[in-house]
């Protein structure tokens, strides 16, 4: 009877062990590579963080950050598919499980700047998810930037391949040399042409202007960038402090007017000479607000007087 009890009890041992081992094989570890010192790593289901001085390993559920000198590198497989953290970045892997061919990575950037690099086109039944306070973003073999503000505030630049971003909302896809942002809780905003997140603020954020007029003469304000487009009425230099863009021939700009946007026409704006640069509009396409073409200086209009 002992005998018979012990090895029953030797038999649910090893298979509560062959689990065990079934599950470590399934979830891989990724190399945390510190570039340059002031990096700490949290391991799963511990309360404190522990300095790396030069590499380690990392599994799921570890959080590292980084320190505002410190920068990192977690590379998951040898090909080229890795993070990159700079200052200031906390970064959690989520979700690593599968084959070096058929795997599902979800890793979460909770504040800070990363770089991901995925150095081949990821097969149908593998996933690669960056998970931000703002939005969820889809990859398949692309290189990207994120930046997440520590409002949470998450904005995204695509260098190569297209990436899918995604909020309870809706979601659309981010061609190369364009990038989206979205607040917690926010809509995407509007896929614009950015290679910084600088530009990427001031394309969605508009830039400061000053306007000026001869004997305050009122400018008028049109439903598009043309003189055969509708009036919506009219407003002073000294209303106008922002522009949300400029034509693509660099005659007009686009304002905030009546709850809504407007175009005018002038030849004394002054743009701020720190806006990293205003988006542009198509002209054919004005209507369209996520048709842009590559950025360019505004250039002299003649000014369009009111009524």
């Amino acid at each position: 009877m002992i005998n018979r009890r012990l090895l029953m009890t030797i038999g649910l041992i090893t298979t509560l062990l062959l689990g065990l081992v079934v599950n470590a094989q399934n979830e891989f570890a990724a190399t945390l590579e510190v570039l340059n010192s002031g990096v700490e790593v949290q391991r799963v289901n511990t309360a404190n963080f522990i300095s790396v001085g030069l590499e380690a390993i990392v599994g799921v559920g570890d959080t590292i950050r980084t320190d505002e000198t410190g920068s990192a590198r977690v590379t998951f497989f040898a090909d080229g598919t890795d993070v990159t953290l700079e200052p200031n970045t906390e970064y959690r892997i989520v979700e690593f499980q599968g084959d070096e061919e058929d795997f599902q990575l979800t890793v979460e950037v909770l504040v800070g700047q990363t770089t991901h690099r995925l150095n081949r086109v990821l097969g149908a039944n593998s996933s690669y998810d960056v998970e931000t306070p703002g939005m969820t973003l889809a990859a398949q073999g692309t290189e990207f930037r994120i930046r997440v503000e520590d409002s949470g505030r998450s904005g995204m630049l695509v260098s190569e391949g297209v990436v899918d971003a995604g909020t309870d909302d809706g979601s659309a896809d981010v061609p190369p040399e364009f990038g989206i942002r979205s607040a917690v809780s926010e809509p995407l905003s509007d896929v614009v042409r950015a290679s910084t997140f600088d530009e990427l603020d001031a394309a969605l954020d508009g830039c400061t202007v000053s306007v000026t007029t001869i004997d305050d003469v009122s400018i008028n304000v049109r439903l598009a960038p043309s003189l055969d487009q509708e009036r919506l009425g009219i407003i002073s230099a000294a209303e106008i402090d922002t522009f949300f863009g400029v034509s693509e021939d660099g005659q007009w700009y686009r304002i905030a007017f009546e709850d809504d946007f407007g175009w005018i026409l002038s030849s004394s704006a002054s743009v701020d000479s720190n806006c990293a640069g205003l988006r542009v509009f198509e002209n054919a396409s004005f209507e369209d607000a996520g048709s842009s073409t590559d950025d360019a200086p505004p250039a002299e209009a003649t000014e369009e007087a009111g009524d």
